[in-house]
This record gives structure tokens, C-alpha cells and sequence, in this order.
């Protein structure tokens, strides 16, 4: 079998996040900070399985599965250990130095040319937008904020005229077919022609970082397109791309919101703001995909399409996608009549920044949308408003909520309306067997935690106990301690690629997931003190069942000594936990 090495493992994990892996497989859910997913080990009705963005870990809490991205794609795909590492190396774009049997399909060579296609065509856009032929465009941009730093960022580039753009890689010795494939050029009677010729390009990636299309800009005031995107290719699905999500996605899970915006440009302003965390749809419509992706960045979505009636509308659409899917959503509320772009470059980056702290809730959202479209001299309007509203108002889970929006739908309508009924939440279906937590399972496990976060708590551990009475625990311990006099530390992800055991894997997912446990040194003694009682009580047991048997006057001495010392012992730790 194909072995790889740990520095390439490390390497993938780290690189892995174990939000974005799980929802390459199922559909995620956010409860305020949490991350969740009907959990498919065990038959899950509702979101059950935990997902810890900080440790990168999975728990469920229901059937016990537990591990981070490796133990995930393992179990998931039913495959082996190094499998499971090159399929996560295949999702994050990670090449490995050896291709682990049965791990991922093979890279599809042809893509990899249109990639390479695509970067190069990057990288020549990038170079002219420096020289002369495109100091108009270049002016352009500067007049705009997008100075060196900025296009460099972005990789934002100029396609000049003349098809020189499809001259230089047809030079290069790309084939024509690729650069069609790629939406590059386009093939014609009079011959092969760029689809970008004298546009300034904004390059788009996928969720990996892969180029695989453009949005270009003309300053041809005659030009009736100002802005055109790559067309549907093997690349580019334009329902399926979230723009910047490949830069945003670690901002976004920091500040725990992202900011979703209409356009390229606007993402561009909040960056030029230092916002980092903001993305767009391309287009004020929105897919499922497009939502997936979005739910999956932040605890909280905030949209800040533009004020017009077609951004509102937007906004009403995609925002109710969200909740649909349990998200929390807020709707930045720009009265000014300008986009982001606009307000950075008419008032300044605190302009914008403090526009964008002019937050709304999804339900305040909803009543002036609604209001605003209402002829509120209309019966029949209204009454079509109250019973839109009314529905939004019953899904609140909080009375004060629902009462509220009550009162304030009433006073627009006029009717009297009565606060709607909260709708119950589903709970997971529980397991058949429920498992009893003895005393000295609650012990171990407290040293286990304690152990697995403290240097010198792993010390007195070995000093004054060095065991546990449990196999799947004491194997859980060496594991941590293994890891703790390596590198002085055990971080639950690394800890479950040295277990081979599922069980042991599920347990320290179990223990990490949990609050840390920061080293005391009295439950530390308790918990150690606990596990001797119970081991001393077992060997107790052991001698009186020794005694009863039929043994020579030397042997039946020799066991009573011993019978008599241990339970002086047992005694004594006895005497001390009453103490304490």
C-alpha cells in the first residue's frame, strides 16, 4: 500500500476545512454560531451531527460518530485511510507526491489544460494592463480605487484588441479547442477572435481557487454590453459560483458574517474598506447552489444588494432562500440611492463602513418590503400583505418577536391581527439504547480531558496512575500521551489519524468537542482517586473469588496478605474521597 508521508497529511488537514469537506457530501445547517448536518451514521431526522470549525472535528451526539475530515471521508465513502487523505487532498487542490490507491478519480487531463489555459491567460491580462495600449484602462481603474495592490489582489487584467490575447497562447502552443472551451475565443468564418477583446477582465474562480471564467468591463460608451461574463463552459456554470467565496470563506468564518453583494465591483469596495469577508452572485438571482455555498461561509448572511426596487426584490428572494435553510440573515439598508462602489468613491471608506453597520432584521426587512409595495388604500392589498407577513411572523421562534411584529403589522393594516402560533421544533429521533454513565467512565473521561489540555496534568497521570480501566480509554490515553512528549501538545485532529480504532476516534471527538477543561489539580486527584477505588475493588473481588477455591495453606496465605493489603488500600483512598 502506498504510504504518505506525515508532513503531507499535516499538510492536507490544515489546508482542509472540515465545514467545507462535510458539505461536499451533505447539506449544512447554521444555529447562530454552530455548524450542523443530518448526521448519516446512524437514521438522523434532523441536523444532529456537530461541526467544530475551530478544532476541525465532527461529533454527533446521538449515535457518537466522531472524527475530523479524514475519519469523515473514510467512513462516508467506505474507503481506507490513505484514500480518504487524497480524496481531501483532491477536494482542497492539495498534489500529493504519491497517489494513494483508490483514492480519488484521476485528474481529468483535459481540465487540467483549460486550468492551465485560464492561468495564463491570467497572467498575460495582468501584464497588459501595465503598458501603453492600455493606459486608458489603467487610468480608469486608478480613477477608481483600484491601484497596483488592489488589481494585483484580484488578478484584474486588460484583454487588448486586435485578438492578441488569442496570438499569445495560440504562440504558446495552446490548442484552439481549448481556448474555445474555455470561452476565450470563439471560432467564426473570418477565424478565431477574443470574446474579451478591449475589456478590462476581473478573473473568476471556483470554491477551490481554480480560474475558470471572467467578467469583463468595456469603456466603449457605443458598446451596449458594458459588462459580459464567460458563458456556460465545462468550467464556468454561472448558478454555482460564488464570487471571492475562495478568498472570503476564512474572513467570513473569523468575523462570523459574510457580506453578499450584487456585483464584482462592490465586493472590490468593501475590500478597498478592509472588509474582506464579502462576496456576490453575479447577478442579483440566486441558485441553490449559490445558497449551499453561502450558508456554509458564516453564522450570519448579510445582503447588501443595492436599494433599487430589482435589488429589494433580490434581497426578498434570496434572504427567504436562507432562512429556509435555518440561516440567520440580515439586510444592510441603504437608503443613499448609491451602490458600495459608489459610496467609497463619492464619501470614503467610513462612508461605506458605516452604511454597512445600518443592519436590519430579516423580519424588519420583510414589513418594509412589503410596505412599500402595498397600496395600503387597497383592501385586498392589505389583506394580501397581512397573510404574507402573518406567515414570515409565525416561523419567529421567540413570543417577543412574533407579538411585536404583530402589533406592527396590525398598526400598518389596520386589522386586528393576533400573534401566530410558534411552530414546534423538530428534535432528533433518539436511539434505541440509552447509555448509562458510571462514575469511573465520568472520571476517565475527566482525565482524559485534562490530560489532552494540560502538559502537566499528562504528568501526573503517569506519575500517580499510568492506566485506565477502560481498553478504548486507556488506548485513547496512550495515543494522547504519545502525542503530548512528541510535541508537547495533542490536538484532536491529529490525534484521530494515529487511532486505528473507530471507538477511540468517536471518543476523542467527544472529549474535544466539549469546553476545554483547564488543569485543576483537585478534580485532577479526585478523578485518579476515582479510578483507583474501581480498579482496587475489581482486584478485591478477584481475591475473595481466589480464596474460595481449594489451595495449599501457602498459596491461601500469600493471596490473603495480598487480599488484606489491597483492601487497606482501597480503604484509605475510600477515607480520602469522603474527606474531600
Amino acid at each position: 500500500m502506498v504510504r504518505i508521508s506525515e508532513e503531507e497529511i499535516n499538510a492536507v488537514r490544515q489546508r482542509a476545512d472540515i465545514v467545507d469537506i462535510v458539505g461536499h457530501y451533505l447539506q449544512i445547517h447554521r444555529q447562530g454560531k454552530a455548524y450542523k448536518a443530518v448526521c448519516p451514521f446512524h437514521d438522523d431526522h434532523s441536523p444532529s451531527l456537530n461541526l467544530n470549525p475551530d478544532r476541525q472535528i465532527y461529533k454527533c451526539f446521538v449515535c457518537g460518530a466522531g472524527g475530523n475530515v479524514f475519519t469523515f471521508v473514510q467512513n462516508y465513502e467506505k474507503i481506507s485511510f490513505p484514500a480518504a487523505v487524497g480524496r481531501v487532498a483532491s477536494l482542497v487542490g492539495y498534489p500529493l507526491s504519491v497517489e494513494p490507491e483508490a483514492a480519488v478519480k484521476k485528474e481529468d487531463p483535459h481540465r487540467e489544460k483549460l486550468y492551465q489555459v485560464m492561468n495564463e491567460s491570467i497572467r498575460y491580462m495582468m501584464y497588459q494592463i501595465d503598458t501603453q495600449d492600455a493606459a486608458h484602462e489603467k487610468e480608469y481603474l486608478e480613477k477608481r480605487g483600484m491601484n497596483a495592490d488592489v488589481r494585483n489582489a484580484f488578478q484584474i487584467g486588460y484583454n487588448p484588441p486586435a485578438d492578441s490575447l488569442y496570438r499569445f497562447l495560440h504562440a504558446k502552443g495552446y490548442d484552439d479547442r481549448d481556448i474555445v472551451s474555455c470561452n476565450l475565443g470563439r471560432m467564426t468564418e473570418s477565424g478565431m477572435h477574443d470574446v474579451f477583446s478591449g475589456r478590462i477582465a476581473f478573473p473568476i474562480h471556483d470554491t477551490a481557487g481554480n480560474p475558470i471564467g471572467f467578467s469583463a468591463r468595456t469603456l466603449d460608451p457605443s458598446n451596449p454590453s458594458k459588462y459580459i461574463n464567460t458563458t456556460e463552459t465545462e468550467l464556468f456554470t454561472k448558478g454555482d459560483i460564488v464570487y471571492n467565496y475562495h478568498r472570503a470563506k476564512m474572513a467570513a468564518r473569523r468575523e462570523g458574517r459574510v457580506y453578499v453583494c450584487e456585483g464584482v465591483t462592490d465586493v472590490i469596495a468593501l475590500y478597498r474598506a478592509g472588509i474582506q469577508n464579502a462576496v456576490c452572485t453575479l447577478g442579483t438571482s440566486c441558485t441553490e447552489n449559490q445558497i449551499r455555498l453561502l450558508r456554509n461561509m458564516a453564522a450570519k448572511t448579510v445582503f447588501c444588494y443595492d436599494g433599487d426596487n430589482a435589488g429589494q426584490a433580490a434581497t426578498y428572494r434570496a434572504a427567504g432562500m436562507l432562512r429556509k435553510e435555518g440561516c440567520e440573515v440580515l439586510i444592510v439598508q441603504n437608503k443613499t440611492g448609491l451602490d458600495p462602489d459608489e459610496i467609497l468613491r463619492n464619501q470614503g471608506a467610513e462612508a461605506l463602513r458605516t452604511m454597512l453597520k445600518q443592519e436590519i432584521t430579516w423580519m424588519e426587512f420583510v414589513l418594509s418590503y412589503f410596505e412599500s409595495r402595498t397600496n395600503l388604500n387597497s383592501y385586498l392589498e392589505k389583506k394580501e400583505m397581512a397573510e404574507k407577513v402573518m406567515s414570515e411572523i409565525s416561523q419567529l421562534q421567540d413570543d417577543i418577536d412574533r407579538r411585536y411584529f404583530t402589533e406592527k403589522l396590525s398598526a400598518l393594516t389596520g386589522f386586528h391581527l393576533e400573534t401566530a402560533p410558534v411552530k414546534p421544533k423538530e428534535t432528533a429521533r433518539p436511539l434505541n439504547s440509552v447509555t448509562i454513565v458510571s462514575g469511573t467512565q465520568k472520571a476517565e473521561e475527566m482525565i482524559l480531558k485534562q490530560i489532552m489540555n494540560s502538559t502537566q496534568a499528562a504528568r501526573k497521570f503517569e506519575e500517580e496512575l499510568g492506566f485506565l480501566t477502560d481498553s478504548i480509554r486507556q488506548r485513547t490515553a496512550l495515543i494522547i500521551l504519545d502525542a503530548v512528549h512528541r510535541s508537547g501538545k495533542a490536538d484532536p485532529s491529529s490525534l484521530m489519524d494515529e487511532a486505528d480504532d473507530q471507538n477511540v476516534r468517536n471518543l476523542i471527538s467527544k472529549l474535544a468537542y466539549e469546553d476545554p477543561e483547564p488543569y485543576d489539580e483537585k478534580i485532577m486527584a479526585g478523578a485518579i482517586r476515582r479510578v483507583k477505588i474501581e480498579s482496587l475493588t475489581k482486584e478485591a473481588d478477584a481475591y475473595k473469588q481466589q480464596l474460595k477455591a481449594d489451595l495449599n495453606q501457602e498459596t491461601r496465605e500469600l493471596i490473603l496478605n495480598r487480599y488484606s493489603a489491597c483492601i487497606r488500600e482501597l480503604r484509605r483512598y475510600i477515607d480520602e474521597e469522603k474527606d474531600n
